[in-house]
Parts: C-alpha cells; structure tokens; sequence
C-alpha cells in the first residue's frame, strides 16, 4: 500500500511539472501597463484618491458614488507597508486598435493577503483605468492552489488514481495491440488505443467539475494550471484502447482463420 501511495505522488508530480510560474507570468507582463497598475493601486492603498482618479476613465468619473467606492476599494488594504508585492495574473486583448490589460497583483501583509486587479485599455500616455478591484485573502495563491492531497475527499482520490490508470490502460492496449496479429489495418487499432475522447475537467482546489463533450486527450488524461491558478485535471474515455481489449481475441481468431486458410492453399498448389 505504501509503494502504490509512493507511485501515485511520483507520477503525479512528474506529470504536474511545470516551468516557473512566475517566469511565465514575467514573460507575458505589457510594459508599461503593468507599471501603471501597480502605481494605481499603490495610490489606493495610500488613499491618494485624487491621483486615482485622475487615470479612470469617463465612465467611472460619471458614477456619482465614485468617491465612496474608492475609499471602500483602499479600505481592503490592512495598515502598514506591504512585506512584498508580485504581479501575478496579466491578460491582454487587441481589438479594434485598442488595447486592454487584466491585471492582478498579489501583495504580502504582516496580517493576511491581498489580491489587487486593474484593468486599462488604451495605448501609452493614453491608457486609462476601467476598473480596480482589491480582496482580501488569509492565504496567497500559491498556497491556496498548491497541490496536495492533505483534507482531500474521495473525488480528488478518484480522480488521482483515474489519472494515473487511464494513460497506463492505454500504453498496454497500445503495446497489446503491436504484438497481437491483425490482419487488417493495424496501425488504426493501434493509434485508437493512445486517445481518449470527450473530457471530464477536475478542479483540484475547489473540487468542481466540468464536463466537454467534443474533446481528444492523448492517452486520455492531462494536467494544466495556469500561472498562481488551480490544477485543472483532465480525464477521456479510453475507447480505443477499451474497443480494442474488448475486440482481441476476435481479431485473434480471425487472423489465425486466414493464416490457416493460406496455408491450406498453398497446400493444394502443385
């Protein structure tokens, strides 16, 4: 039981390794724009509300309570100086010759957490401010989201060991399939073997589930998360490898039918 615990941690985190994330956060960071967030939020954390809204944009000026929502947005920051400050989401659409950054900045107190997003559209000196957003969090992203298996419930067991299960039932069936005569199209038997289709999606930190329905995984099953985000876990129907074990031994048979049937002929042949 302690060997199948081991094997199942190892090839879960061989198959959840990743780059840095925060270098592929890094990578994608638009510049300036990430440091027009980060000084608008710094504005609200110091209650400059006046430098804030001079960067919003019409729309938001027009809102008449736009005062008493600012000061409610800085009052998500505790008092004090931030231990630290890191840009943890970053997303941009171009459209229409215009620009739009969704950014989130994850800041460290000697009390809690906060999770600051900004969103701008514009290009340069022009970019203006569509919306700011702050929460409070007892745990950083990385925590909440890290994998593990501490507190988990059956889902998240059942899941683990069907993500584990279905890609070594399909590299069998594959090398099943390789050594088992057929007498027709066997390279189609064989590539059957290694997908899966339609997808159950798994959320590892809130346990939700998502279903799609017109999906190919190889060999069935895959791990992604983006950066600071939850693990997503997929899982396929093994079809082709299932169709396959369940076919064998008819294909079996009906191979050694037609050996049998060649060497009869090659027989009567003078």
């Amino acid at each position: 039981m302690t060997s199948l615990f081991r094997y199942i941690v190892v090839c879960t985190c061989m198959l959840m390794a990743a780059c840095s994330q925060q270098a592929l956060v890094d990578k994608f960071t638009p510049h300036p724009a990430a440091e027009v967030a980060k000084s608008v939020l710094e504005q609200v954390r110091q209650g400059d509300l006046e430098a804030v809204k001079s960067k919003l944009d019409d729309k938001l000026l027009q809102n008449p309570d736009i005062d008493a929502k600012l000061k409610e947005v800085a009052g998500y920051f505790p008092a004090g100086a931030p231990r630290s400050a890191k840009l943890v989401g970053t997303n941009t659409v171009t459209g229409n010759g215009i620009s739009r950054y969704n950014l989130t900045y994850e800041y460290e107190f000697a009390d809690g957490w906060v999770l600051g997003n900004v969103v701008l559209a514009g290009e340069g000196d022009a970019v203006r401010v569509e919306g700011v957003h702050v929460q409070r969090m007892e745990k950083s992203l990385e925590a909440q989201n890290a994998f593990t298996l501490s507190g988990k419930g059956v889902a998240h067991w059942i899941t683990l060991l069907a993500c584990i299960a279905i890609p070594l039932l399909s590299v069998y069936a594959f090398v099943l399939c390789l050594r088992t005569p057929i007498t027709h199209r066997k390279w189609l038997w064989a590539l059957s073997t290694l997908f899966g289709v339609t997808t159950l999606r798994f959320n590892w930190t809130s346990g939700a589930f998502d279903f799609q329905l017109l999906s190919v995984q190889l060999f069935g099953s895959s791990s992604f998360s983006s950066p600071y985000g939850p693990i997503i876990i997929g899982l396929s129907l093994p079809l082709g490898a299932l169709w396959f074990l369940a076919c064998r031994s008819g294909l079996m048979a009906n191979a050694a039918a037609a050996k049998a049937e060649e060497m009869s002929v090659a027989k009567e042949q003078p």
